[in-house]
């Protein structure tokens, strides 16, 4: 398993962490998210079959904005 950590933008509040969540953990590979609202960060655990691309651009459709 890999580790990727990305910052972004728009995460306020436990309602945006939920839809971050939801987006991320919906890709194939990704086994875990997790979301630190005051540092707008964002961890996903996943296989090598994700890259940071992948993420950033599920953040993106979620109405997030990668660092």
């Amino acid at each position: 398993m890999e580790t990727t950590t990305v910052v972004a933008s728009g995460i306020v509040c436990g309602g945006c962490a939920n839809a971050v969540k939801a987006a991320v953990s919906a890709v194939p590979g990704v086994s875990a998210v997790e979301v630190a609202v005051p540092e707008k960060r964002v961890t996903v655990t996943h296989d090598g079959r994700v890259s940071k691309a992948v993420i950033e651009e599920t953040l993106k459709k979620a109405g997030f904005q990668p660092a």
